[in-house]
């Protein structure tokens, strides 16, 4: 019963601990670089790189190997310690080792374990490109999140201005002072925002979805994001997109990337012109026999057969060798894998130059659109003002019966838009500050 009560304790408060975790956007990407697919595939790729290294490396050391066989023979047989006929069963063993060392093969082994290391360096860089954009984009689902929370607040604020409204076209039609049309009208601007506000928890519900399979967790009502407030940048960019991009090529691990993949194509090269070489091995033999027909005479008729240890010693051979092999004619085989890795090099010559041109666009347009998103977000400060002082002006006067529902709608929904393209305006600029902290290669923070 207590070690019961003690898993139970375990148990519940576990799920206790998960019901209030609440997951912030640091907690979100680190859990991600744990836990995500794409990044546990990039760590795999790692691992087979790493392992094709060391297979590289050992290649250059000499092979050895040993065999051992035992049979049976009847019938008419050569007896093959003396190569003699002998028609009755014979029983032989033979044992041997044997072992091979490559002295030359157009340093192809020395060229091999170089592009494998190029190939390490690169699938860890590919890792770092993967964590990166898994980074990124949990950092613009998590502002998704926000943005929807905020949209909710507004839609929410929204609905209570319009039910007051609403209670203040009733008593003015009940003392005369408006049309019933006008209680219509706040009934279905009122019905209206009821629904904008179904539509904005269920884009919020899909967003937190979507984080949720980021993360590859069960999404239920126990997954909670942190709400921090968000900062308005107000930073003015001073670099130029040159300066900025020069910086970013340091850091981003895409050029790097296109670098190594560029020298581990030209590595190639030289490995598959290796074919074009011959081949220069050495080798040593040791192998020995033992027969159970060879036997000794021991008196008149009678024979002995030389024991099993003697005949080890006695039929020991060795050999050293050293084999050339040179290559006349493949079917075009080396000249094709050559041309192969010729083309293959150009290919990445050019991944190479789109790598930098790729980037260089990214970081321009990172800097055009948070100097965009900067102005826009100003105008729609101003507009957003505006319109909301003219909506409480034209509502005074609705509330003071001088001035019809329907010019009260037309103000309310200026502002309704205006202040809906303000939170949008605000988490834009938001996300484009976020990246070009990026490409900066600043930590992805909301403050």
């Amino acid at each position: 019963m207590v070690r019961l009560a003690v898993v139970l304790f375990i148990i519940f408060g576990w799920q206790l601990s998960y019901a209030q975790s609440v997951w912030t956007l640091q907690k979100c990407i680190e859990y991600a670089l744990e836990n995500n697919l794409t990044v546990k595939q990039g760590k795999l790729a790692v691992k087979t790189s790493e392992n094709n290294l060391l297979l590289s490396k050992e290649a250059a050391l000499p092979s050895a190997s040993g065999n051992a066989s035992n049979g049976l023979n009847f019938g008419r047989n050569i007896n093959p310690i003396d190569n003699t006929y002998v028609i009755k069963r014979v029983q032989t063993s033979s044992f041997g080792l044997s072992s091979q060392l490559v002295l030359f093969s157009g340093f192809s082994i020395a060229n091999t374990i170089k592009l494998n290391t190029i190939n390490e360096e690169a699938s860890k860089k590919d890792l770092e490109v993967i964590t990166n954009n898994i980074s990124l984009q949990i950092a613009t689902q998590f502002l998704q999140i926000l943005f929807n929370k905020e949209a909710i607040n507004v839609v929410k604020t929204r609905i209570l201005s319009t039910e007051k409204q609403l209670e203040t076209a009733k008593i003015l039609f009940q003392a005369g002072n408006t049309n019933q049309s006008s209680v219509f009208e706040l009934e279905a601007k009122l019905s209206s925002d009821k629904l904008d506000l179904v539509n904005a928890e269920n884009s919020l519900n899909l967003s937190m979805l979507g984080l949720a399979n980021m993360l590859q967790v069960s999404y239920d009502d126990n997954f909670k994001i942190e709400s921090p407030d968000v900062v308005i940048p107000e930073e003015i960019i001073v670099e130029g997109t040159k300066t900025l991009y020069d910086n970013a090529s340091k850091i981003m691990p895409e050029i790097e990337l296109s670098i190594l993949r560029h020298k581990a194509s030209l590595m190639q090269q030289n490995v598959s012109k290796a074919g074009y070489y011959p081949t220069l091995s050495f080798g040593a033999n040791v192998n020995t026999l033992y027969s159970d027909n060879f036997k000794i005479p021991t008196g008149v008729g009678t024979f002995k057969t030389i024991p099993f240890s003697d005949q080890f010693d006695n039929n020991l051979g060795k050999s050293l060798s050293l084999n050339l092999n040179v290559p006349l004619y493949n079917k075009g085989r080396v000249r094709s894998s050559v041309k192969q890795a010729n083309i293959a090099t150009e290919q990445q010559k050019l991944n190479m130059q789109q790598a930098q041109n790729t980037l260089y666009t990214s970081v321009a347009n990172a800097v055009a659109n948070y100097k965009a998103a900067q102005a826009k977000y100003t105008a729609l400060v101003e507009a957003s003002a505006s319109q909301k002082k003219n909506y409480e002006f034209n509502a005074l006067r609705f509330e003071a019966g001088a001035l019809s529902s329907s010019d009260l709608l037309i103000s309310k929904n200026n502002y309704e838009v205006a202040e809906a393209n303000l939170v949008q305006g605000k988490y834009d600029l938001v996300f484009r500050k976020v990246l070009l902290d990026f490409y900066r290669g600043k930590p992805l923070v909301l403050k």
